[in-house]
């Protein structure tokens, strides 16, 4: 992989702060880092979706915006802000974003992991999200660009591939149909040895795909992981946040992947404490985890965000909302730590893709997260397990 040079934050004259706008802690803490930042002096350009979504707030803190679609003008405003000239560039722009060269080294971290972005925007118009008026219409990259960069991230030694979008279950949809089955079947015919893991999907739309995203999941290159994120297990507050599907059509789409492979992985997104959720809704949502039992969950507390059809309902109390996100870990806690109590003894094939704080992050075939105290970088070894977290499974090399 290749090497380069990162300057630090303490001797930079000008900082970059790349946003998310999905809630509103996160904006504060933007915008008070924002401000921090200015009284030493800095220079300071907010990116991303923020800007889209809190023009005024991003404004009064910045010396520069730029927009989520505008990355290949930042050398410009760069240049604008360096003449002292306090500047925004918002515009929505259409690039291919396949076309950019992918990040390859990620904070702190060492991977051999690349992200490769397949599309940009959302059709959906979720009652609570601010982020889709940031990115609004779906522009989908073009495959014989996304091979490109993929093929470019393994010559450069990568071994894992994670594709990204708003929604993958979209890709191409503004062309006319749904084109991920097949771009997936495309990428797994590239010459290698790699893995390809999938971004979140929408449980609607995967539906509608199901027998082609299924065949096309086959292939030993995939990851046997899939994120649908569900959000409530009530399909009246489903509708009421717009969300287009059913509780059933999640349950359906986790039972045929569970059911055309031995050994996967479910990851779901669940927000407690909407405004519009009662206690039934809330048990609701815990009956279909109980049943499913995802073996990731991400947990969301509510937050409002200006503009979003959401913002003017009353926001429930936050011991509500902390209550209901602490019973909901609880539970998921409990019977993933069980499941992965199972895996102690046996031997797995993985693949290590990243090193972090001297210890190492390496993944089954399902997906599955093994932490190792040795390892290399994008080697394939057996390991056995002799220990877990509720979250993660533990192991040493062994030889074959």
């Amino acid at each position: 992989m290749h090497e380069h040079e990162e300057s630090s934050e303490k001797d930079a004259d000008l900082v970059i702060l790349n946003t998310c706008g999905v809630v509103e802690k996160t904006e504060r803490k933007i915008l008070k880092e924002a401000l921090e930042l200015k009284k030493k002096g800095k220079k300071i350009i907010i990116s991303g979706c923020l800007p889209l979504i809190s023009f005024k707030e991003c404004h009064e803190a910045a010396d520069g915006l730029l927009g989520p679609s505008n990355v290949s003008s930042i050398g410009l405003l760069v240049e604008k802000i360096s003449q002292n000239k306090k500047e925004f560039i918002i515009e929505k722009e259409t690039h291919d974003k396949a076309e950019m060269c992918s990040n390859k080294k990620r904070g702190d971290k060492e991977t051999c992991s690349a992200i490769v972005s397949i599309a940009e925007g959302c059709v959906g118009s979720c009652s609570y999200c601010a982020t889709r008026f940031a990115r609004k219409e779906l522009n989908s990259f073009n495959k014989e660009n996304i091979i490109k960069e993929i093929k470019g991230a393994l010559a450069s030694g990568f071994k894992e591939i994670q594709l990204t979008s708003q929604d993958l279950s979209i890709y191409g949809m503004e062309k006319g149909r749904q084109m991920l089955p097949e771009l997936i079947k495309d990428i797994y015919q590239i010459e290698g040895d790699f893995k390809i893991k999938l971004g979140m999907m929408n449980p609607g739309q995967v539906r509608k795909m199901i027998d082609e995203l299924l065949s096309s999941y086959q292939s030993d290159k995939i990851y046997k992981f899939i994120h649908l994120p569900l959000q409530s297990g009530d399909d009246e507050l489903l509708k009421k946040m717009n969300r287009g599907y059913a509780v059933n059509d999640f349950i359906e789409v986790v039972k045929a992947f569970r059911k055309k492979f031995k050994e996967t992985i479910i990851a779901t997104d669940i927000i407690v404490g909407h405004p519009l959720e009662t206690e039934e809704s809330f048990k609701k949502t815990i009956e279909v985890i109980k049943k499913i039992q995802p073996e990731i969950v991400h947990i969301f507390k509510f937050s409002k965000r200006k503009g979003t059809p959401d913002f003017n309902l009353k926001d429930l109390p936050d011991r509500i909302k902390k209550d209901r996100s602490r019973i909901l870990s609880e539970l998921f806690e409990k019977y993933n730590l069980e499941k992965n109590k199972k895996h102690k003894g046996k031997k797995l094939d993985v693949l290590v893709v990243e090193k972090r704080k001297g210890k190492y992050l390496a993944r089954t075939d399902s997906g599955r997260a093994v932490i190792l105290k040795k390892g290399k970088l994008g080697e394939r070894i057996n390991v056995k397990i002799n220990d877990y977290k509720w979250n993660y499974l533990i192991g040493w090399t062994v030889n074959n």
